[in-house]
């Protein structure tokens, strides 16, 4: 049985009747008090996609030239250090990482919770588990040498649990590949602070844990990995701070991303040692909208 944890901390958000915690006993900022496991459930195996984010696969496929160079680019990190080419992607979603994988070659298995999603996968021929990632779920498929989350610990009630599994279905030297939601930038401080905007990063329904670059890489090392890379995405916050207030405006925010995706999918194709340096960049100074950490276990 995990150890039950005791959450306290001095509350540096309150949005939506919750309020958002640093977490002494974990390390990083979360909401407080956590939802239950049953409510989780209920949200993920049935709302998600259907209610919340209806237009998802549809945005999904119009961006799948740019997601595709961005994993790419993301797999040519895994190579350099993983051990082997065998990956777990955990909430795999519609399966565009596992795609990537494939095409480089890689022996690819994803884990998602959402029947949506995983029959959206599963009809292109991947390889894909509909259900909730446990060891008891897992062990029967082997060992990795990469486990991937994308977009996935910002949504886990207890992600210090799932990363002691995680572990167990590694193998020796593998890599824990996780990309998250760079939250509390000082991009997002200046808007909120400074510029009369409230904290729109924080989405309780979603989102449980507001990790940044620093407190992710804390949160390795906690968890027995020795951090091997760190990168982030592009900085959305700066349409913001130029004046383009995306903010509860579909529409912009649509506008927004697709210069977005046409001056990253440029810099990848035309300059990606430009780019790779551009990430590192972001990361160092502590902005980007997602960070992204490879992570090697001891």
């Amino acid at each position: 049985m995990p150890e039950e944890i005791v959450h306290r901390g001095k509350v540096v958000a309150a949005v939506q009747g919750c309020d958002v915690i640093e977490c002494e006993a974990c390390g990083f900022k979360h909401v407080a008090p956590l939802p239950g496991d049953e409510e989780l459930k209920k949200f993920y195996d049935g709302e998600f996609y259907q209610v919340e984010k209806p237009d998802y696969f549809k945005h999904t496929e119009e961006d799948k030239d740019w997601w595709m160079l961005r994993y790419h680019h993301l797999y040519e990190l895994l190579e350099q250090h993983a051990p082997g080419r065998r990956l777990l992607d955990i909430g795999s979603g519609p399966g565009y990482f596992l795609e990537a994988g494939r095409d480089r070659k890689w022996d690819v298995l994803g884990f998602e919770p959402s029947p949506v999603a995983a029959e959206y996968t599963r009809k292109r021929g991947l390889n894909v588990v509909n259900d909730y990632f446990t060891l008891a779920n897992a062990k029967d498929r082997g060992k990795f040498d990469v486990v991937s989350l994308n977009l996935v610990l910002e949504h886990l009630p207890d992600p210090r649990n799932l990363i002691a599994e995680v572990k167990q279905v590694l193998n020796p030297g593998g890599i824990l590949f996780v990309t998250s939601p760079n939250d509390f930038s000082p991009y997002q401080m200046v808007l909120w602070k400074n510029a009369g905007f409230a904290p729109w990063w924080i989405v309780p329904k979603h989102h449980l844990n507001y990790f940044d670059v620093q407190s992710i890489q804390e949160f390795y090392r906690r968890s027995g990995f020795d951090v091997l890379h760190v990168e982030a995405s592009y900085p959305m916050e700066q349409f913001l701070l130029s004046g383009r207030n995306y903010v509860g405006n579909g529409p912009l925010g649509r506008e927004c991303h697709m210069e977005r995706k046409t001056f990253e999918s440029h810099m990848l194709l035309h300059a990606k040692d430009t780019a790779r340096k551009m990430y590192r960049a972001w990361s160092d100074m502590g902005v980007g909208r997602e960070f992204v950490v490879l992570g090697r276990v001891r």
